[in-house]
């Protein structure tokens, strides 16, 4: 069984999705509930495939001072996020553990070294929570495709990664600076493995990305299709579109 690991920031105005404020009409506290949209759904693909939900997240220790307010508690705002999310089943089925590592390739290294060699996971899958339109089904597909191979990698705009899944580890140390995706397969071909990708999907942080989502969730739920849950409520609550502006530019706006 798959071990997926959801790798999470405590949900803080500025600290999730500090460029949409700036980007788009979002406020920093908008962004920071679609931040926990994106994370919900996340967390319901993962809970409701085939594998065992992991939610790794950051320390206040890991975080910049100016995120880390007086009373801050980086478990307690992730656990009432997940607590809010899964029902009593899947709730005592999730683990919830703070990451290890001074950067994100050693905060990654380490929790898919840690299951794969000391808790004898059969394969590992980590998950950012900000692709929204991936669903359970593409989890168990991303699970099969570890059957076959050693290392599956689901490739992201910009170089990066929104997904990685091993049957062994690989060597980490540097591995997540850009590109990602060049870095941790060439790792991955290294170690001998062979190396199988998913579709490519945007990461939902910058004001492209989020107008990209925005229509295409605003034409899945026109056609009937299927649409992560959270996050398409709150694209409604909010009441964004994407629309052309004087110049015929794509630019999101608020209804």
């Amino acid at each position: 069984m798959t071990v997926v690991a959801v790798v999470v920031d405590p949900p803080r105005d500025g600290l999730v999705l500090p460029a949409l404020p700036d980007e788009t009409p979002l406020s920093a506290g908008e962004a920071t509930r679609l931040y926990e949209a994106m994370v919900s759904d996340a967390l319901l693909a993962a809970a409701e495939s085939g594998g065992d939900l992991l939610v790794n997240y950051r320390s206040d220790e890991q975080l910049p001072d100016e995120h880390v307010p007086e009373d801050a508690d980086a478990e307690a705002e992730v656990r009432a996020l997940v607590e809010d999310v899964l029902d009593d089943d899947q709730l005592g089925d999730v683990r919830i553990e703070v990451q290890v590592g001074s950067s994100r390739s050693a905060r990654v290294g380490n929790t898919v070294a840690h299951l794969l060699e000391t808790e004898d996971a059969g394969s590992v899958a980590v998950l950012e929570p900000d692709v929204p339109t991936l669903f359970r089904k593409d989890v168990d597909s991303a699970a099969m495709k570890l059957r076959r191979s050693e290392t599956v990698l689901g490739p992201a705009d910009d170089g990066d990664l929104y997904f990685a899944g091993f049957k062994a580890p690989v060597d980490f140390e540097g591995a997540l600076e850009t590109p990602a995706l060049e870095n941790v397969n060439a790792r991955a071909v290294d170690a001998g493995h062979d190396v199988d990708f998913l579709a490519t999907r945007r990461r939902v942080r910058s004001g492209g990305a989020l107008r990209t989502l925005v229509s295409e969730l605003r034409a899945r739920r026109a056609s009937g299709r299927l649409v992560p849950a959270y996050t398409t409520a709150l694209v409604e609550d909010l009441g964004l579109r994407v629309d052309g502006d004087e110049d015929g530019e794509p630019t999101l706006v608020t209804e």
